[in-house]
């Protein structure tokens, strides 16, 4: 499959995935997980589908419970928009990268605030 037939079907699933959570899974544990990324392989066969919890590592613990119980609805709704002879596989797998990301803004912060103090000192 070419890349950006790739790409363009992760994000299809990408998008149905997240209508589905938010319109169609009653399990209110889901409700705080978002949907992040969908990397499909080559041959179609899986797609991991990244999610993240903003509100915290037990809300997330739950979410995937969540999802893993939800799992069958979410491959049968899947292939129901699906235009192919088979639907993927469905592994759910945590992003953490907006944690990565919070932690390098708070170390470029920290620095920033390092290089000011010796402005403030010298100017008393």
């Amino acid at each position: 499959m070419l890349n950006y037939r790739r790409e363009r079907a992760s994000s299809f699933i990408q998008e149905e995935m997240a209508l589905l959570l938010r319109g169609s899974v009653d399990d209110p544990a889901v409700q705080a997980l978002t949907i992040t990324d969908v990397d499909l392989t080559q041959d179609r066969r899986l797609a991991r589908i990244y999610v993240a919890c903003y509100t915290g590592e037990e809300d997330l613990k739950k979410g995937l419970r969540g999802l893993e119980r939800a799992k069958g609805f979410l491959r049968h709704a899947l292939s129901e928009v699906l235009a192919w002879p088979f639907t993927p596989e469905i592994e759910f797998r945590v992003d953490r990268s907006w944690e990565r990301s919070a932690r390098i803004d708070e170390l470029f912060a920290e620095i920033a605030r390092e290089h000011e103090e010796p402005k403030d000192e010298a100017a008393d």
